[in-house]
């Protein structure tokens, strides 16, 4: 009787096998390759020149374009902090993370309740989220710490003597907010700051969409916030939730 089960028993140990790697491994493949095919046409279409097409199609393009761009900026809430920031702001989908010199201060992202706070080894000049409900941050002594978003509890720390230091968020860069982060640009739109002035820029043309003032200089502005359609603006000892809404 064993001898009878024994071919099924391979054939089921064989068919189990070779499911778990479509499951596993050839889902993902197919997964990164439809990944690929949105990444090439979205990049054709964002970089249409717009001299290569037929004058009528150009003007409704333009017009399309145009009304794609009719958005502004309004501020949501600001808060006075305590403390000067550091680093430009980071966030995830419920928390602000705020740098000051050595030390990290979390809050919640609707209410700017604190959540929780901590002091490192020396200031902070990374900070990035990781995966794992973890944040990452580096310091000028080149300690590497691990962080639990939730609490702040330390998950691990490392020392990378020979690690270049460089400053990701030091700067107030521009950057771009695309269409697949915000399909209401349909060719995309540059943030970027002047003194006290947060604009958007239209990138076909260089103009000025909308310009919003501050009190004071800007002194970092977070990555865009595609969940809230917002970005965060630190300038003295305030910052401001800014959200980008239709005309």
């Amino acid at each position: 009787m064993r001898k009878k089960h024994y071919l099924p028993t391979i054939f089921i140990i064989f068919f189990l096998i070779i499911s778990a790697y479509y499951v596993f491994f050839r889902e993902n493949e197919i997964e990164v390759n439809l990944d690929k095919s949105k990444y090439i046409i979205n990049e054709r279409f964002r970089n249409i020149e717009l001299d290569k097409i037929p004058l009528k199609l150009q003007l409704d393009f333009e017009k399309l374009l145009k009304d794609f761009k009719s958005v502004q900026l309004r501020k949501e809430w600001t808060t006075e902090l305590n403390f000067d920031i550091t680093l430009a702001p980071s966030f995830d989908l419920n928390n602000l993370y705020l740098i000051s010199y050595d030390k990290i201060a979390v809050y919640n992202k609707s209410s700017m309740k604190i959540l929780w706070k901590k002091q490192l080894d020396s200031n902070v000049l990374y900070i990035t989220l990781i995966e794992g409900n973890n944040l990452l941050l580096i310091d000028e002594n080149k300690n590497t710490y691990a962080l639990n978003r939730t609490d702040g509890e330390l998950v691990w720390s490392q020392q990378f003597n020979n690690m270049h230091l460089f400053t990701k968020n030091q700067n107030n860069h521009p950057y771009q907010i695309t269409y697949n982060e915000d399909k209401r640009f349909l060719s995309g739109v540059i943030i970027i700051t002047e003194g006290n002035s947060l604009k958007i820029i239209d990138n076909l043309t260089g103009d000025d969409i909308f310009a919003l003032n501050f009190e004071d200089e800007i002194f970092f502005i977070s990555d865009y916030d595609q969940i809230d359609n917002s970005i965060y603006v630190s300038y003295n000892t305030k910052i401001s939730k800014i959200i980008l809404e239709k005309k």
